[in-house]
Formats: C-alpha cells, structure tokens, sequence
C-alpha cells in the first residue's frame, strides 16, 4: 500500500552538495517535502535522505556507489508509494543528472507528492443474544443442508429451559421425525435474525486497526465460467454436523445449541462470518437458480462477487479507538493511489479491548472476511464472550422496569397499577410474557419459569432525588390483584455483584449489598455512573429471582413484585404528591417518577404511587407426553410388541396424552412417524392431532385421547410389510426472558404394519 514509511531513515534535512528543483507555472504555490532514497533492484533500501527547503540533500559515496535505483517522492512514502507516484532512475542516471547541475521534476509529477487524509468511520458494539439465538443461526444456516438429508430443520430447535445459572454444556440432539415437525423460529430469515440487536451496548474501551487491501473482481455474466469454482468453494465451506437420533421417552433436552461445533463455525474472534453463515443458502440457490439470474444474485453479495484471491493481501493502515457511544472515526495520511480500471479499495476492522495486563481480540473482522468500502459506516458487532460493553444511564429522575433477561418489560402483561403494592383486576392471560404475536416470540401468552434476570432503569438524577439504595419483594397475587390475605411478602435477596472497569483495563466485581439501614433490610445500593465516576459494564441485573424458590413457586396462582427506592438514612422515598404505601418503616416525598415501560420505543407510564409493582406468572411444571396404545382400524392395543396386519383401507392411529397441568401453557404437540430408514420418498408423515390443545389429561381423571388416523397403503406406500418408528413431540410456553426456544417433552414407540393381500 502507498503509505508512509514511519520505520525509514529521514535524514537530518541540512542543505548538502546535491540540488533538487521543483519546477512549477511561476505562481508562487507551496511545496511538498520530500525524500531521495538509494535502493538495491532487490528491494533494500540503502539509504535515505530529506530534501532541506532549497533543495538541497546530502547522500554518502558509498550508498551512492553500491545504489542501483535512487527513488525521489514524498516524505516518509514506502516502497510501494514510491513505486506508483514517485521517480525512479537508474543511479547513473541520477549522477549524471546532477554533474550537470540541480535535478528538476516537473509540477505534473511533483503535486502528486501531497499526503492527504483518508478516514473510516463507523460503530463498534457487542451484543449478548440468548442461547436461542445461536441455536436459531445454527438451525437456519443449515436448513438447506437437512433439508438435503431429510432432516426437519426444526429438529436443531426443541430444547428444555435451564436454569439461569448453570454452565453447563452439553451436546442436545436432534429431534423429532424427518419434515414433520414445525419450526419454531422467531425470525423469517437469516439476515432478519442478525439484524435484531438484542442486548447489545457500545464498545467504548477499544483499539482498533483498519485494515485495507485492493480488490479488482469483474462483474459476472451469464454462464459466468468462475461458477464451478465458487460452488466447490462453498462446499468447503458448508459445516459437517452429526446424523440425528430418535429421542429416549420422556428425554429432557438442555439449552446449548444442538451443534455447538457448528454454531462456533460461524464466528471468528467474536465477528460473524457471513460467508459461512450463508453458504448452504447460497449453494442451493447456485444450483437451482435459471443461469440468466445468477449474475444478480452474486453481484448483490460483496462475499461472493469478490472473493480474497480477487484482492491483494491486507496491510494495516491506521489505529484508533471508539468514543463513549461506540462510534469511531479513524483519519491517517496517505498519498493518492491509481488504481487499475475494475480494481477498488476495501476495509476491514479488528477491534482490541484491555484485560488486565493484556489484549483481548474480541472482533476480527479481516479474518471473518467482513470487507466494507471507505464510506459504509458500518457497525461492528462482537459476540465474543470476553467483550465488554459500556453503560450508558440516562438522565432524569425516574425508575422502571427494564427488561427480564433479553425480554423487554414491555412484553410482561402486567395490569396497570392500582397502588404501590397491587395492580388492577387481572385478566386470564395477565402475567406472562408476550401478550400479542411478536417477531421474538413464536407463541403469546408464555409462562415465566427458571431463573429471572431482573433490569431496572435507575437513572442518573435519581441521585440528586437522594436515592441511595433499591428493595425488590415478591408476594402473593390475590384474584383481585392485591396481595393475597395472609401472604408472606419476601425480600429477593440474590443480587449478582457488578462489573466494573478500571484503569489498566482490569475488571473487578463490586458488592451492591445486601445492606441493612435504621431498621430496613435486604438494601441494595444503586449502581450510578457518576456517584463517583464509575465504568459499569453493560447487560447487567439489579435481582435474580429464582421461581423454583418453595417460597413463592406456587403455579396456580399469580405473584406480585415489588420496587421500592429508600435514602442513605433508610428512609423509604416516593414520588412526591403519592400515597404513604403501608409498607412499614418511615417515608419521605421527593421529585422523582416510577414509570412502566408499556411499549418497545417511545414514551413510558407514570405510575402515581409510593412503589412500583407488576405482576408475574410463573408454572415450572412440565408437559406430559405419553404414547399408551396403538390402534387398528380405532381398536386400542396397548401390547408391547405389535404386529398389525389389515388391508391398504385400514387405519393406524394411536392412544396418548399431551398437556400441560394448565391448557394456557400448552405449545403444541405433533405426532410423527417414519417408515423402515426413511431414505426413499413419501417414507415419513404424520397423524393428525387436536394440537395445541391438551389431550388426554392426567392418567385417572382423564380418559386417553386418540390421534387422526393414516391408512395401511399411505403408510407402506409400495411395501407389503415394514417397520415403523413413532415420535410424540410435546412443546410448552415456558421461558426465563433468555431462550426464546420451547420446552420439550417426548415419548417414542414402534410398531409393523403388513397388508394381507
């Protein structure tokens, strides 16, 4: 790249025995500085001097002696810039030159010799997505390659909620019989999926290194012959995964990605590669698309029009580092390059953040092959688990309800506010999450369950209210949604210890509490970025609320939790003008709001009163999924071993339960089966059921339910006689704010049918 060469020897600039003349119109025009450096045909550079202000410049006899190039041209400029803009002469030419007296170099070439500066721009941020969404991208890159294999795509899906805290991970497998089963995703496509930015925060405690290379890449034509090529490439790129395995009854599935190999292929150094992300998708496109469109699809993808054997390596140009928000502007000087017709500039990022003594990659671009032009603005986005991101409280002088995990406050259907320990009359559905169809969630009405991450907004101002500490309860919902008469109201005490950044780039916890002050208990101090300036890291939570906790697991009836905000006395604060809130202990009014976040963007609520409370449904009782007998022509056998034999009009059909305890957190259900090893067509389907719908209920009081039925001959299609394998997927609502995916339940059996001719 032509660029300056901070490593060369710029000499001492003194006027010398040598004289260099910039030749110009007469106009009296500044300039440049430049350099005269000796150089070997092998590429050494022997020695380098700076041109003084009238031209003048010294060069040894023995550089000058041992000299086969003397290259005149900006100051500080490489070999390459040189190459391409400077003047180049034999060393005997150059001395003969100057034995007849200055050396002169006319305006055409010498106004090249200007640096100029060049600049990037562009954001950086991190963005921590659920186990869901890794599962989702996993899922969906390789849909066309189980497609292929006949595997449901949706097999990579079903999972099981588990706990919050756990770190456990281990190999899930997939699932449920081959296209039968519904997929379970929240996003339309690929790039839907990587456009949504959940829990994501600028980077503002980085480095960055630009990087930019030249590529010259001819638009594709029809019958393009770089067709073939591309293809093998993208089958070197398509991630293997392994073959699935009929589910165990009853096996419970955990929530790391089903693939985690494969999920982990898609990412380099925290920066997603979109290339491999996409090759399934677009190999199958390469080879069903008519020939005349293939053109527009691969030059509409900068990842495939221009492949890296296109471009001449990359070569760092420029550092810098994001501002508090995350965006970043990078300028460096450089000189004007030409470049060939069809040929043009790209650029690409790695992104560094402090760890203690050390520097962590956290974004790498150039290896994820995320090129962009110079004036893309793009946002880098690092999903490695070491980055960190910035917080940025905002003003004013109000408290709400964030979000549950990644799920934003706004999906809870908590009832207005009725005081400031209950909510209005609530309706059937009021409590859980996702009360109307939403692109995150594939179902409405879902249970909370597990472990819930608790994120207040606390703003800033709220210091100058005199808001020194934060108590979240939790108490018993009557129908009414009161506290229930009686109910014991109990302090959520589990509190993780914060994140903070200090000088050096060390991160270190810090305790928020519990404190107990004149009398109040289970305080925790609230964490400000100014009371004293303090770097918090992002996507952190004020509680963690366990709903297994025997306290407060009851799942037939609904919960209340509770906000309060108390002074550095213990004194209880409400917003000035609301009601004393009967909780105990004294009160003082002060200007501030609690509000509730009722929609994504945009204003929130006021909530008029002493305290903030929503309410809550939680069910950690799972689905039910039982096989109990299978049937000919309707008639139950619940035999271990069956052989059914009828006529290509008879009927299979089976006898099972699939529910959950309460209807409302019922999924779905679907019954599939498959016939012998299922690689010939028409050799798997399903039975119909009433999905999503509870069947069966409990064993004694409810009777078992029956399926659809499927006849002998669309079953064996052109086999007299077979084995078939049967899979009972039962799925609920469940979630803890984090997966997005549904809690599976399941039960398997198998059975041959034969039609007697």
């Amino acid at each position: 790249m032509c660029a300056q060469n901070t490593s060369a020897d710029g000499g001492d600039g003194n006027s010398g025995g040598f004289q260099i003349r910039l030749q110009d119109t007469g106009e009296p025009r500044t300039k440049p500085s430049i350099d005269v450096s000796l150089w070997t045909r092998a590429g050494e550079e022997l020695e380098r001097s700076t041109v003084a202000e009238d031209g003048r410049f010294d060069v040894s006899a023995d550089a000058l002696k041992r000299a086969e190039i003397v290259r005149i041209g900006p100051l500080g400029a490489n070999l390459e810039c040189l190459t391409d803009i400077g003047l180049s002469l034999r060393s005997t030419d150059f001395t003969a030159r100057l034995r007849e007296g200055a050396l002169d170099i006319a305006p055409g070439l010498w106004e090249a010799w200007f640096p100029i500066f060049q600049c990037v721009s562009g954001r950086t941020r991190v963005c921590r997505p659920g186990q869901w969404w890794f599962d989702d991208l996993a899922a969906m890159a390789l849909e066309p390659v189980a497609s292929a294999r006949r595997i449901g795509a949706a097999s990579l899906r079903a999972r099981t909620l588990a706990p919050a805290s756990s770190s456990s991970t281990t190999n899930a497998a997939l699932i449920s019989a081959p296209q039968t089963a519904q997929r379970l995703s929240p996003a339309a496509s690929i790039d839907e999926l990587i456009a949504w930015p959940f829990n994501c925060a600028p980077i503002c405690e980085a480095r960055i290194e630009v990087y930019r290379r030249v590529c010259c890449c001819d638009p594709w034509i029809v019958f393009d012959p770089r067709l073939k090529e591309l293809v093998c490439r993208l089958e070197e790129v398509v991630p293997d995964f392994p073959q699935p395995h009929p589910p165990t009854p009853f096996e419970r599935l955990r929530t790391p990605a089903p693939v985690p190999e494969v999920s982990a292929a898609f990412f380099q150094s925290g920066a997603l590669d979109r290339q491999s992300v996409n090759a399934a998708t677009d190999l199958r496109a390469l080879r069903s698309l008519p020939p005349e469109a293939i053109p527009t699809y691969v030059n509409g993808r900068p990842y495939l029009f221009c492949p890296s054997y296109d471009c001449d390596p990359p070569v760092q140009v420029a550092e810098g580092s994001p501002g508090l928000d995350g965006r970043f502007s990078i300028c460096w000087p450089s000189f004007p390059i030409l470049l060939q017709p069809g040929c043009h500039f790209e650029y690409a990022y790695r992104v560094y953040q402090p760890f203690g003594q050390f520097e962590i990659l956290v974004y790498d671009g150039v290896s994820a092959g995320n090129w962009f032009a110079a004036d893309d603005d793009p946002t880098l986005t690092s999903y490695s688990p070491f980055a960190y991101g910035c917080r940025i409280n905002p003003a004013g002088r109000h408290v709400f309800l964030n979000a549950i995990a990644d799920t934003g406050a706004h999906q809870l259907n908590t009832p207005n506010a009725a005081s400031a320990i209950a909510v209005s009359s609530p309706d059937p559905t009021s409590g859980t999450a996702y009360p109307v169809p939403d692109p995150l969630s594939s179902v409405t009405d879902r249970n909370w369950g597990g472990t819930l991450k608790i994120n207040l907004t606390i703003t800033e101002g709220m210091q100058d209210a005199g808001a020194k500490y934060y108590r979240i309860s939790v108490v018993e919902a009557d129908a009414d949604g009161a506290p229930a008469l009686g109910a014991t109201r109990h302090d959520v005490t589990t509190v993780p210890a914060w994140l903070k950044s200090e000088a050096g780039g060390d991160i270190v916890p810090v305790s928020l509490g519990p404190n107990s002050v004149d009398g109040q208990n289970a305080l925790f101090e609230i964490p400000y970025d100014t009371n004293p300036t303090t770097d918090w890291l992002d996507n952190q939570f004020h509680a963690l609320l366990d709903t297994n906790d025997v306290r407060w697991s009851d799942p037939t009836v609904r919960h209340l939790i509770t906000v309060e905000i108390f002074d550095e006395s213990g004194d209880r604060l409400r917003p000035t003008g609301t009601d004393p809130t009967g909780l105990g202990g004294d009160e003082t009014e002060a200007a501030f709001t609690f509000r509730r976040r009722f929609q994504e963007t945009g204003s929130t609520l006021e909530v008029p009163y002493g305290a903030l409370t929503h309410m809550f449904w939680w069910d950690n009782r799972e689905m039910v999924a039982d096989i109990e007998d299978l049937r000919l022509d309707l008639v139950a056998n619940n035999n271990e071993c069956q052989f059914l034999v009828g006529t290509a009009a008879s009927t299979f059909s089976i006898g099972y339960r699939a529910f959950h305890e309460n209807q409302l957190f019922h999924a779905s259900h679907s019954i599939s089966w498959r016939r012998g090893l299922g690689n010939t067509a028409n050799s798997s389907g399903t039975l119909p059921t009433s999905s999503p719908m509870n069947v069966g209920g409990p064993p004694g009081a409810a009777p078992v339910g029956a399926s659809g039925t499927e006849t002998f001959g669309n079953m064996l299609q052109t086999e007299s006689r077979c084995a078939f394998s049967l899979w009972l997927n039962v799925y609920n609502k469940i979630t803890d704010g984090d997966d997005m995916g549904l809690q599976y339940r399941g039960d398997t059996a198998a059975v041959v049918l034969e039609v007697d001719n």
